[in-house]
């Protein structure tokens, strides 16, 4: 088909079927990127959100703590243990995420979750590969799993967002994604409105490993969309640290402040 007629083509059915925002909820017309023209991750959400929204984006930059992952409210100085981690370092090494959960982030995440907006999870999950290859080299990971959901929830739900981020990766070969390497055994509250102490109390003893051994002496990577308290992130850790792991890295696609 001749690129004249292609671009007739993409025009009219632009102009009958705009998008609809994610973030505002107003139609807008998509734009037109070249993403091998341009630095900014956040193209890949082009198609789901208006050009204001998209720029709501806030990428997790240092200052941070080193452990955690956690953004400082000052913009100055170098990387450092928060406080909480210099009290209670926590079962896993170190936690990384991609950006701060609020504005499109959120409403992205949202629609992948409660909204079964799958094929968010493309898009989503190349912005967590980018960080993946920021903070991880080849070689440095041998295991990565995705937080598991209980099987009622996850039978509700249909998915699980935390492996359909990764499903699409390619790895080469350096490290295996393991779908069931944990396993959500006990239903919890949702950790939404609970401060740490009370997340802590909720997710203990809520997973385990699948197959005994399969982790022991091996580094694992954590998968989740989301690190708030880290109270899940630690609780699955110390599943894999007690099954022999030799350590227990964390990333999400987002960091709650």
């Amino acid at each position: 088909m001749p690129m004249e007629v292609q671009r007739w083509l993409a025009s009219l059915v632009e102009a009958l079927f705009p998008g609809k925002c994610l973030g505002c909820g107003r139609l807008f017309h998509r734009e037109t990127i070249n993403r091998a023209e341009t630095a900014d991750p956040t193209t890949t959400l082009a198609p789901y959100f208006c050009p204001h929204c998209r720029r709501q984006y806030t990428a997790v930059t240092s200052p941070l703590c080193t452990r955690c992952g956690v953004v400082f409210g000052s913009r100055e100085g170098a990387d450092h243990l928060c406080g909480h981690c210099l009290q209670t370092p926590g079962v896993f090494t170190r936690a990384r995420a991609t950006g701060i959960y609020d504005q499109s982030l959120r409403s992205a995440i949202q629609a992948l979750k409660f909204n079964a907006m799958v094929q968010l999870a493309a898009p989503l999950g190349g912005l967590l590969w980018q960080t993946f290859r920021q903070y991880w080299h080849p070689g440095d990971i041998d295991l990565i799993a995705p937080v598991p959901l209980h099987w009622e929830r996850f039978r509700r739900r249909g998915f699980n967002q935390s492996y359909l981020l990764i499903a699409g990766w390619q790895l080469s070969g350096e490290a295996v994604i393991v779908r069931d390497l944990l396993v959500r055994h006990r239903a919890t509250t949702p950790q939404t409105g609970l401060d740490r102490r009370q997340r802590q109390i909720n997710i203990r003893r809520a997973f385990s490993v699948r197959r005994p051994g399969q982790s022991a002496g091996r580094r694992v990577l954590l998968v989740d969309d989301v690190l708030t308290t880290g109270a899940t992130a630690d609780a699955c850790a110390r599943a894999l640290i007690n099954d022999g792991a030799r350590r227990v890295d964390v990333l999400t696609l987002a960091r709650a402040v």
